[in-house]
């Protein structure tokens, strides 16, 4: 796979010899501290979930779909980690439900994210298309962002879903300036969720999120 220079910066893949601690702590210094469900549990006071949530993004460092932004002195700047999803894979999922639960605040996320994955039912929705990239996580350093980092990854991307006969790119957006990202490159909204229509049994609001973000919102675009 060719390497695209963009700027001042390369986005290659992300391989085995990367050291993945040093992907995880870019995370947790420009994901985890800027990602609205994060900060609307406090989640960041809970060490049990950060650890959850480490041990999740370890999960697609290393499964050959991921891709960082590097300067040229080898500053790391940007990073998006990818899943394939496949037909087959959802209409198993969906045989397969009730694991246990754990009561961390990162099952609080968890939750809501499988309620909206749930309600899209992107292969329900799109009959003809069996195979889906889904961006899990894309995050930018913030000294570097403006700099087109974040469409650099996201191209990168599609070039990595068009290489796997992938017709679709997928994202859930739960920040607003990651869902305007989203509508600038051309993606289409297909679904919203308010934060504030998401209560718990009292009903009270569970994800307290600072302005501008108010929902979460699942993008696609078609190949």
């Amino acid at each position: 796979m060719s390497e695209v220079k963009k700027c001042n910066y390369n986005i290659v893949p992300i391989t085995a010899e990367d050291k993945q601690e040093v992907i995880i702590e870019f995370l947790r210094k420009f994901f985890f501290r800027d990602e609205p469900l994060i900060l609307g549990i406090n989640m960041l006071e809970d060490n049990d979930s950060l650890a959850k949530l480490e041990s999740y993004c370890f999960n697609y460092v290393d499964n050959g779909l991921a891709f960082k932004a590097v300067s040229p002195n080898g500053d790391l700047m940007g990073v998006v980690l990818n899943n394939l999803m496949y037909r087959i894979d959802g209409e198993k999922n969906n045989e397969i439900e009730g694991d246990t639960k754990d009561d961390t605040k990162f099952n609080i996320i968890t939750t809501f994210l499988d309620k909206i994955e749930r309600e899209v039912d992107v292969f329900k929705k799109y009959p003809n298309v069996d195979c889906v990239m889904d961006i899990k996580i894309i995050s930018v350093d913030e000294s570097f962002r403006g700099q087109g980092v974040c469409k650099a990854l996201i191209d990168k991307t599609i070039e990595l879903a068009v290489e796997n006969e992938c017709p679709m790119v997928y994202v859930e957006c739960s920040s607003y300036f990651s869902a305007k990202a989203a509508e600038r490159l051309g993606f289409e909204c297909i679904y919203t969720l308010y934060f504030r229509d998401y209560l718990d049994e009292n009903g009270e609001v569970i994800f307290k999120t600072p302005p501008p973000h108010d929902s979460s919102k699942v993008y696609v675009l078609h190949l």
